[in-house]
């Protein structure tokens, strides 16, 4: 029955019972429900709408704006009570990962659901195919814990227009485009990540011809782009299909999609030029020149090359142009823009590109973002830059120019969110910027500022001052340490920077990465540090901080910590295997610390790199360590760090494996980031070691580093290091080692820096290809070393006279095969 009241028409009283019902399985943080009362009309309540002539409820909108707002909880099939919904919203709210429900799909008069970014899990109903009045389904960012069997329901969906199941795994839906065919009303489709392989190049017949945006983002296609792409060309205005992989020449006829605004192809394995053609027909030519409507084209990240400047002109209606890193070239002058007046974005950064802007020409643009990085723009800074005054990102790093940065530029767009300027020739000291309060990234790494370090703005994400000549303390970051801020990546290494590490850390909970390494700071590392509590990477290295380490048990998230070189002394903290369990870098080269290696320090199964040379370390090296997961190949690691040594796309230099080599690794490298899942090093050297080498260390079969020279390690060499087939340097000099070299390390063909110096090693160098590439500094000081490279020629008897070195088993199997030989009676000296 309605409920009546003067005669206005309020909400049926059965479908109110039923939303009470929908309520009691949630719980609302903000008190989303705090106007859902049994006495009020639930037409009125929040996020309920009603029929203003029935009184029936026809949409239930209870969205959550952000993540303290959202709901908690489970859904109801009383919705199955309201029989005149239309309109369900839930998305942005914490189902806890339960299931879609079935019952969903008998709200037979739904045309818009919204499940979007809700914390669901499962498979997807089949039921939801049951809606043929549906014309909205948004089922994305559940993070991949969505899946489907198939799309075959999707048929049943005859009136749908929207449809985004972005984040959804439909791996295992071959037939996904035959199913999309069939939804003749289609007008917008996404499939953002969904763990797509594959992309069909044709279709028989394309049925959903009306469609206008079409994003395949983030999926694995590895194809060319698609031939029926062309048959919806005359309705699509947004395609996007970055990050898949794509192969071969970008086609030609992609010009032709006259209707076209946006096209996305960024970070692909596309070739070949730039399509001229756009807006044109190629037997019309010039006829159609301008019809084009193309307003964004994203191609960076890619391998296109050929001229820029040949189809520049039929593009002169741009808003954004970002060709960067690519192998295009070109001279572009202020006569090829003269007609870019509605250019906003442009980055052609990482090209063969030179940008010929007169200084006393005006251009037509207005830009928004300017990324010029690696062009060619001049000896000197561009002036033509005092003319953009809105710009809220520049990138002008690695272009060459040279001389003092002019007072102007500090001043030229109060928008100013984003500066790159490294890696170029420029000098000067650097104003107070504090009073920006748009900044929130700089970066001015590898130049030549110098100084005291500027003051900067509360609001700053990102700050990167290494490789400069600033002086003096680093107090003046204590400004913007405060309660609220967010600065993310701090790092000021390479400086001449001086004095005490102030102790204002507290609030730096946003802290990524702390980097303060190659200065002359003093001191003692303040306790604050240890407040970082999202702190991924911790470099101090080469200072003059001395004392003991304080507790960084809250520093959880702590993957790389670099001490080196220093004075800090103290033992190695066993809280270490407790609390940074996901550390994968441990630098300490280069203190005082002593005392042993403790055995929790075995814990860190993720360890990539552990590096404890030089240091007044005791004890023996403990057998647990075949519990390096990742050194043993159990393990993977997968993601990207921070480098603070990468400049860009270059390979750097890492530091001594021994004291007469330096070694280059190989890396994945970008930008400011390392791929560190190949870096697997362990160098204990110069300490004071004693005991054996564990014959655990061959369970390490992915470590490509070993360095334990310099200590005071007795006993054999034990056959399992032969197990080591990664290795690239192996440094075991200046130690007391004996008998002989395992015939087995013929075969470690990766081998480049070989070094067994200085022991007591006895018997004949075993024969094999990469072995034999080290000249006898390899081998030198081992008196008892025979065979090539040496000069020493071995005997018959010196090829059994170390028998005392081996254990009884070995023993017996020497004296076995002497007595086949006569030679029982040989002993050894």
């Amino acid at each position: 029955m309605e409920l009546v009241l003067g005669g206005d028409i309020r909400c049926i009283e059965s479908e109110q019972a039923a939303l009470l019902k929908f309520e009691g399985g949630f719980i609302s943080p903000s008190n989303h429900f705090v106007s859902w009362t049994a006495e009020d009309d639930c037409c009125k309540w929040r996020g309920v709408g009603c029929d203003n002539l029935t009184g029936h409820v026809i949409s239930l909108d209870l969205h959550s704006s952000n993540t303290y707002d959202n709901l908690h909880g489970e859904l109801s099939p009383s919705l199955l009570d309201l029989p005149y919904l239309s309109y369900l919203d839930l998305s942005l709210n914490d189902f806890r990962q339960n299931c879609v429900p079935e019952f969903l799909g008998y709200l037979s008069n739904l045309e818009y659901l919204n499940l979007s970014h809700a914390s669901f899990r499962g498979t997807l109903p089949d039921s939801l195919g049951n809606i043929s009045g549906l014309q909205y389904l948004d089922l994305s960012g559940n993070g991949f814990f969505l899946r489907v069997n198939n799309l075959d329901w999707l048929s049943g969906l005859t009136s749908l227009k929207v449809l985004d199941l972005s984040g959804v795994d439909l791996s295992n839906t071959n037939n996904w485009l035959d199913a999309i065919n069939r939804l003749t009303s289609l007008v917008e489709l996404k499939l953002v990540a969904c763990q797509l392989h594959k992309l069909p190049s044709s279709l028989s017949h394309v049925n959903f011809t009306s469609l206008k945006v079409l994003d395949l983002s983030y999926n694995s296609f590895n194809s060319e782009i698609p031939q029926w792409l062309f048959d919806i060309g005359h309705s699509l205005v947004y395609l996007n299909l970055s990050r898949n992989q794509l192969q071969g020449a970008i086609p030609n006829a992609i010009g032709k999609m006259i209707t076209l605004i946006s096209l996305d192809l960024f970070h692909n394995n596309l070739t070949g030029p730039i399509p001229t053609m756009w807006g044109l027909d190629q037997e019309e030519g010039d006829k159609n020149l301008g019809h084009s409507s193309l307003r964004e084209l994203r191609f960076s990240c890619n391998r296109l090359n050929g001229s820029l400047e040949k189809g520049l002109a039929q593009l002169s209606d741009l808003v954004v142009l970002d060709i960067a890193s690519n192998s295009v070239e070109g001279v572009i002058t202020e006569v090829h823009l003269q007609n870019f007046s509605k250019l906003r974005v442009l980055d052609l950064s990482s090209n063969h590109i030179t940008l010929n802007v007169s200084s006393n020409r005006i251009p037509a643009f207005k830009l928004d973002v300017i990324g010029l990085r690696s062009c060619k723009v001049g000896v000197t800074f561009p002036k033509w830059l005092r003319t953009q005054k809105n710009f809220s990102s520049i990138d002008i790093s690695r272009t060459n120019i040279s001389g003092i940065v002019p007072d102007w530029f500090w001043d030229s767009s109060l928008e100013i969110k984003k500066v790159s300027m490294s890696n170029n020739n420029l000098t000067g000291k650097v104003p107070d910027l504090s009073e920006r309060h748009a900044l929130s990234t700089l970066d001015l790494s590898y130049k030549a500022f110098r100084g005291p370090l500027p003051h900067f703005p509360s609001n700053m994400r990102t700050i990167y001052l290494a490789g400069n000549l600033f002086s003096g303390p680093i107090s003046s970051f204590c400004d913007i340490m405060t309660e609220n801020n967010v600065l993310s990546y701090l790092d000021l290494s390479q400086n001449n920077l001086s004095g005490p590490l102030p102790n204002c850390w507290t609030h730096g909970r946003s802290l990524i990465v702390l980097n303060f390494g190659t200065n002359r700071l003093s001191g003692t590392i303040p306790d604050s540090i240890g407040h970082l509590t999202h702190l991924r990477t911790l470099i101090l290295e080469d200072n003059i901080l001395h004392g003991e380490l304080p507790s960084l048990r809250k520093c959880t998230d702590l993957a790389v910590m670099d001490l080196s070189r220093n004075s800090l002394f103290g033992d190695i903290p066993s809280w270490i295997r407790e609390n940074l369990i996901n550390l994968m870098l441990f630098i300490l080269r280069k203190n005082q610390f002593g005392g042993s290696i403790p055995l929790q320090l075995c814990q860190l199964q993720l360890i990539l790199g552990l590096d404890l040379s030089m240091n007044n370390i005791s004890g023996k090296i403990p057998r647990c360590i075949d519990n390096f997961l990742t050194m043993a190949g159990v393990e993977d690691v997968h993601f990207y760090i921070y480098n603070p040594y990468a400049r860009h796309n270059e390979k750097h230099l890492v530091h001594l494996i021994s004291e007469k080599s330096k070694l280059i690794q190989s890396y994945i490298e970008s930008e400011r980031v390392r791929l560190i899942s190949h870096y697997r090093e362990i160098d204990l050297s110069q300490n004071q070691l004693s005991g054996v080498i564990p014959e655990e260390i061959g369970s390490l079969i992915k470590l490509k580093f070993l360095n334990i020279s310099g200590n005071h390690l007795t006993g054999t060499m034990p056959n399992t290091i032969s197990a080591l087939r990664e290795l690239v340097a192996l440094d075991l000099s200046r130690n007391q080692l004996s008998c002989s070299i395992p015939t087995g390390m013929a075969d470690l063909y990766s081998l480049a820096v070989f070094d067994l110096s200085y022991n007591n090693l006895s018997g004949k160098i075993p024969a094999g290809k990469q072995l034999e590439t080290f000249d006898s500094s390899s081998y030198i000081g081992n008196s008892n070393l025979c065979g090539f490279p040496l000069e020493k020629k071995c005997l018959r008897r010196e090829s059994y006279e170390y028998q005392n070195c081996l254990d009884g088993k070995e023993k017996k199997k020497v004296l076995k095969v002497k007595t086949e030989m006569g030679l029982e009676n040989l002993h050894s000296t």
